[in-house]
């Protein structure tokens, strides 16, 4: 199964980040055009978030951390998004950015 993985740089504080990322995923699905379904986040209690979701019909999934320096994302594309990956791996350091403010 390909993968997909984004690093977005900040310099806050770990807790920070994640405390900003909590709310902001809310706000994304409420606002988000595409057609998102079967969505499920776990958050651990150090702000990590294991995820998964349909879009377009896509199934993804993966885990975000926030890291001393960083928050990374990797996760799985089924391979008929391929071709897609380049603009997810954009979409979602774009929505970090917006998040992390």
């Amino acid at each position: 199964m390909p993968r997909f993985s984004v690093q977005v740089p900040h310099d806050q504080h770990p807790q920070e980040v994640a405390a900003r990322l909590r709310q902001f995923s809310q706000k994304v699905r409420a606002t988000t055009t595409i057609t998102v379904t079967e969505v499920v986040e776990v958050w651990d209690e150090h702000g990590n978030l294991d995820f998964s979701f349909k879009a377009m019909g896509f199934a993804i999934s993966g885990r975000m951390e926030p890291r001393h320096d960083s928050v990374s994302v990797e996760g799985n594309l089924p391979l008929a998004a391929t071709p897609f990956r380049g603009m997810i791996e954009r979409e979602v350091a774009a929505k970090i950015r917006e998040a992390l403010g």
